[in-house]
């Protein structure tokens, strides 16, 4: 086989492994609204855009808005009504990770969790994410209340 009938099978057969690769194998470094609310189906949840561009999914019975800027996003998670101390949102940042909780302007406990999509990150990466927020906003429910 010549050297220039190897390589064109070589770019063929590289042109046949990415057209036939998942659409989960897309990689992102931003995201919109439309596109993060088609993973979120993609992994049995709702979520609705609001008019910022702010997405609002119900995770285990708590309502969760993540926030989309530029190459970040960020699920937060607030509670009222639970008489939460800061000594036990203290606790939790010491002793849990992937995270961080305070007490807000109103006196409720929050939390916040970032993503950072710089530098690109698969569409599995982001739903292995909302496993991860799933379980934190579950936990800290829990914790605070």
């Amino acid at each position: 086989m010549s050297m220039l009938r190897s390589i064109r099978w070589l770019a063929a057969v590289a042109f046949a492994v990415v057209l036939t690769a998942p659409a989960s194998a897309q990689i992102r470094e931003r995201i919109t609204a439309t596109q993060l609310i088609t993973l979120l189906k993609e992994k049995g949840l709702d979520g609705t855009a609001n008019e910022k561009g702010n997405v609002i999914v119900q995770m285990t019975g708590s309502k969760v808005v993540f926030f989309i800027q530029g190459q970040t996003m960020q699920a937060y998670f607030g509670l009222s009504g639970t008489g939460a101390t800061l000594t036990k949102v203290n606790e939790w940042n010491k002793t849990k990770r992937f995270g961080r909780a305070y007490i807000d302007s109103d006196g409720d406990p929050c939390i916040e969790l970032d993503y950072d999509l710089e530098g690109g990150v698969s569409d599995d990466s982001i739903k292995v994410w909302f496993d991860t927020v799933k379980l934190i906003v579950k936990s800290f429910r829990t914790h605070v209340s």
